[in-house]
């Protein structure tokens, strides 16, 4: 009897190992944040053994760029690096493809983070999206994923609203929606808002990006 427990105890432990690979295998999210636990870890045990030091990196202070904070936590969080793979699912509406498509070229010209444009919505960690909401007063919305064992992104979904960007009523110019979706990755890459002369400042479309945007991704990454 013994040895059939202690059978049976095996059996059991080989069927979570299995579901954990089967869950890991099947995931994205699952496997996305497990690869982003597994890089961090080496990234400190690495620290350790090159420094002897286990303080993590220094992230900037949103307050010493002048950014706001929403709700109660100040938004810091950011991808394990300065890049990210980004699908613009907006084949069907030439005009915010086309000021998508501007806005990541130039966040990519600035040189403080790259967006890596890919063809299929699964390899990618940020997607853009239209939507047409009446009930929301915002033009673009923003909304992450992020893994609690680091901090860092997972996701990220962009909305750009046609309801406001693409209504005559709203008075949008092409530049103003351009300025839209660069304020909304602004926030895909990690950014809050900026209430000086700055693309995160809250009511997005009045600016495009300037240095103190670029200063602010750089101190996010901690690229001095």
């Amino acid at each position: 009897m013994k040895h059939f427990f202690h059978f049976l105890q095996n059996i059991i432990f080989l069927g979570i190992i299995f579901f954990g690979i089967w869950f890991y295998q099947t995931s994205p999210n699952v496997r996305i944040a497990t690869n982003d636990s597994l890089q961090t870890l080496h990234q400190r045990l690495s620290q350790i053994v090159t420094t002897g030091n286990l303080a993590p990196p220094k992230l900037s202070d949103p307050d010493q760029t002048d950014q706001a904070t929403t709700g109660k936590k100040a938004v810091t969080d950011r991808w394990s690096k300065p890049e990210a793979t980004i699908y613009v699912d907006l084949n069907n509406n030439h005009l915010l493809r086309s000021a998508t498509l501007d806005a990541i070229s130039l966040w990519n010209r600035t040189g403080a983070f790259t967006f890596k444009q890919v063809n299929n919505a699964k390899a990618a960690q940020i997607i853009v999206k239209a939507v047409d909401e009446s009930n929301t007063s915002a033009a673009g919305e923003t909304s992450t994923s992020y893994n609690l064992a680091t901090g860092h992104l997972l996701k990220a979904t962009v909305n750009l609203n046609r309801f406001y960007l693409q209504n005559v009523f709203y008075g949008y110019s092409y530049n103003r929606v351009v300025n839209t979706a660069e304020h909304e990755l602004g926030h895909a890459i990690g950014l809050s808002h900026n209430n000086g002369v700055s693309v995160m400042y809250p009511k997005g479309s009045f600016y495009t990006i300037q240095p103190i945007d670029i200063e602010a991704v750089k101190k996010l990454y901690n690229e001095d």
